[in-house]
């Protein structure tokens, strides 16, 4: 599907039949877009969207909203309040009825939804795959990946035996360069909430895409943050998984560090190595005696090391960052 036939599917009927519903034409495009991306909004994201300068216009479509009872409000600290787009009813106007953002999360996950929407509003002229059955369209009919490398979750069904595998299920961002060339470059979007999590968290992260990256030329990886002090742990992370071939797990943690600052400290970028991680790296060196881990460092280093299957390269990679410099004060320990 091209970027003119996606234009085509979000604009006219559904735009249209939101009308209906006494929502201007900007008001309705502001709920497809939530509904696609977040399905949760805060009142200044509609401003933003709508260029409005003051609340009468917002508390306008809020109300709006509530008389057409198509969402739920979360009130938070400093007399905030998160809005909920959880009517079936727009979800099943814009095609898409059984999108899970119309389901209730908790705060951290309406948290990383919130940021995901703002980097949308920021940048909106990407061409983003925002629900699932565009982003499996996308790497199985257009770049010819299997389905059975997607990152996927299985889901019960309840007082059933039978599984479903649902794709993308962190539905972070996913677009294509702005320019690309033949064959088309996919941005994949990691999104971090706060400092509540961990960089185990973002590792595990990787570690469901490993078998898609593993069959990617390029991956260009945007770290989506708002308050984060480890993005550069996530960048040093990235790189090594990437070289590794995608094969890292949570006990290789100590492994790469070891890596990071033997190879800072050879390169004699001292300001890197403090005592702690002098120590450090006296005792890895004890505990990764031995000819296999000189090899897995070398490999490592120089970055050529060679995926199992098929014995492809190293796929080429970026990693970079985006800050989210908007407030988010009302999340407390959130932020």
């Amino acid at each position: 599907m091209d970027s003119s036939q996606r234009a085509m599917n979000t604009d006219c009927s559904c735009i249209q039949d939101l009308n209906a519903y006494g929502y201007s034409e900007t008001e309705a495009s502001f709920l497809r877009l939530v509904a696609l991306h977040s399905g949760v909004f805060l009142a200044r994201q509609f401003n933003q969207f709508a260029h409005a300068r003051n609340g009468k216009r917002v508390d306008s479509f809020i109300n709006k909203l509530k008389s057409n009872r198509h969402c739920q409000t979360y009130r938070l600290a400093k007399n905030a309040a998160v809005f909920h787009l959880s009517s079936k009813a727009v979800y099943r106007i814009i095609g898409h009825e059984n999108l899970r953002h119309r389901r209730s999360h908790q705060i951290d996950y309406v948290k990383t939804k919130l940021l995901g929407l703002d980097y949308s509003l920021q940048n909106p002229t990407l061409e983003y795959f925002p629900t699932e059955e565009e982003k499996v369209h996308l790497f199985t009919k257009v770049l010819s990946v299997p389905l059975s490398a997607l990152p996927a979750k299985a889901y019960k069904t309840p007082n059933s035996k039978t599984e479903t595998l649902r794709y993308f299920v962190d539905k972070y961002p996913l677009f294509l360069s702005e320019i690309s060339p033949p064959a088309p470059v996919v941005h994949f979007t990691y999104v971090d909430p706060g400092p509540y999590t961990t960089i185990v968290d973002f590792l595990n992260h990787l570690r469901t895409y490993a078998a898609l990256f593993a069959r990617m030329e390029v991956i260009r990886m945007l770290y989506i943050h708002q308050v984060s002090n480890k993005w550069k742990q996530a960048q040093d992370l990235f790189h090594a998984f990437v070289r590794s071939g995608c094969k890292l797990g949570a006990d290789d943690l100590d492994l790469v560090k070891y890596f990071q600052v033997r190879e800072a400290w050879e390169s004699k970028q001292y300001e890197k190595v403090g005592s702690t991680e002098l120590l450090f790296l006296n005792q890895a060196r004890k505990k990764y005696a031995g000819t296999r881990y000189e090899g897995l460092y070398c490999e490592w280093k120089n970055g050529d090391r060679v995926l199992s299957a098929g014995e492809k390269k190293v796929p080429d990679s970026s990693f970079t960052t985006y800050k989210i410099g908007e407030p988010y004060a009302p999340f407390g320990d959130l932020d």
